[in-house]
């Protein structure tokens, strides 16, 4: 069974690559949401694979999200859920790309291009892995909006409740996480924080108060709160982000960063007024509240006057050490020479939140760096996503079986 499982990966894997190539050169950044393009080039090629495949004008009429299923089976006969988003992050500069971000071009083994690790390579391989398990027990997911924790997948779980299909057990969150298996992730919060001061005319800045001066002494202020919180130990003389599930350790390492500042309205004014965006992560054992209190008493020790918003939030995620998908998962990887710890905690924070919430025991997993996604020059090892490719189907031909 092993040695035809490979020999359909071998006959499948250049079209998984042109496929990926051809995602990426479809643009679908978000913001500002355009991700219908490469919904319906899913749908379309997905039809021709001879899936059954659902276009979904939910949540978002302008941003089509797909469902999928094999062709011999029915939707009620999925066991296992395969998960990725559209989107991607917008590129940034073009001037610091040494290639076209949506070239999808394929150069000393690896893919290149904006999304090609996050998340676009993992589409295509959930695109044809029925083709290499032809009898697989799964129903494929293609989401919109997770860049902006959007309600693509929790819609999507949604129209299939309403659908009747109660099957699942397990899920996959196909994100770049370079084959290490995370049962956890981190939330996150993202804070935007508008500080105060008093407008004033440039050539008499004592009249007035400077929010921009204000403001980097609040960022100098996160700077120590972040290598604190990394720093932090809990009771058992462990890192305070590990969380101790079934005697496993996953490291959960709590995060904090200034990612936007704004501020000033001319260049001879003293500005009233700059807001700074926070990107706090936080980790399954931290509670919310307490984050966000920590973060005000920082403000009130080092402002005066300031406004602060949630813009929005994701959970964090923890299933049980002893996950019979974890388990089973790990040694197939182990058996083609991949050997990570069980419990890696992705430092992201995902759809999987959704699907979890919903009694799912779903991990993130996929090829691809999550060092590398966001980046510029962003690319993915071919040879990776094959070995992906590999695990995934050997891991659905012996849930298929066994179940």
């Amino acid at each position: 069974m092993l040695g035809s499982i490979k020999d359909a990966v071998d006959r499948e894997m250049p079209s998984i690559v042109d496929d990926a190539s051809e995602l990426i050169r479809i643009p679908s950044r978000n913001p500002p949401g355009e991700e219908m393009r490469c919904a319906e080039y899913i749908y379309s090629r997905l039809k021709e694979l001879g899936m059954h495949t659902i276009l979904l004008y939910e949540p978002f009429k302008d941003r089509p999200q797909v469902i999928a299923y094999p062709p011999d089976r029915g939707p009620e006969d999925a066991i296992i859920l395969l998960n990725g988003h559209i989107d991607t992050v917008p590129e940034g500069s073009m001037e610091e790309w040494s290639i076209d971000p949506f070239s999808g071009i394929v150069k000393d083994g690896h893919i290149y291009g904006l999304g090609s690790s996050d998340m676009k390579s993992s589409l295509a391989v959930m695109m044809h892995i029925c083709r290499i398990v032809k009898d697989a027990r799964v129903i494929l997911c293609f989401a919109i909006g997770e860049e902006r924790a959007e309600p693509g997948t929790s819609t999507i779980l949604k129209h299939l409740h309403n659908m009747g299909i109660d099957s699942i057990r397990y899920g996959i969150v196909m994100e770049p996480t370079s084959l290490r298996i995370a049962r956890c992730q981190m939330g996150a919060l993202w804070l935007r924080v508008t500080i105060k001061g008093k407008a004033a005319h440039a050539s008499m800045p004592n009249a007035g108060t400077n929010a921009i001066v204000r403001a980097c002494r609040v960022v100098d202020a996160l700077e120590s709160y972040a290598m604190s919180i990394e720093a932090r130990k809990g009771n058992d003389g462990s890192s305070y982000g590990y969380d101790v599930t079934n005697n496993s350790i996953c490291s959960c390492i709590p995060r904090c960063s200034v990612t936007m500042i704004e501020g000033g309205v001319k260049e001879n004014v003293i500005p009233g007024e700059c807001s700074l965006t926070i990107d706090r992560r936080f980790a399954p054992h931290e509670d919310r509240m307490e984050v966000i209190d920590e973060i005000k008493a920082l403000l009130d020790s080092h402002v005066g006057s300031y406004r602060m918003e949630v813009i929005a939030e994701r959970s964090p995620v923890s299933i049980d050490g002893s996950s019979m998908l974890v388990s089973r998962l790990s040694s197939i990887l182990a058996a083609i020479g991949i050997h990570y710890h069980p419990s890696w905690c992705f430092p992201g924070s995902t759809d999987n939140e959704y699907i979890v919430r919903e009694g799912i025991e779903s991990i993130v997993w996929g090829p691809g760096s999550i060092e590398g996604a966001h980046a510029v020059d962003e690319h993915i090892s071919i040879d990776e996503i094959k070995m992906c490719v590999y695990a995934l189907a050997s891991l659905l031909n012996t849930i298929s079986v066994s179940t």
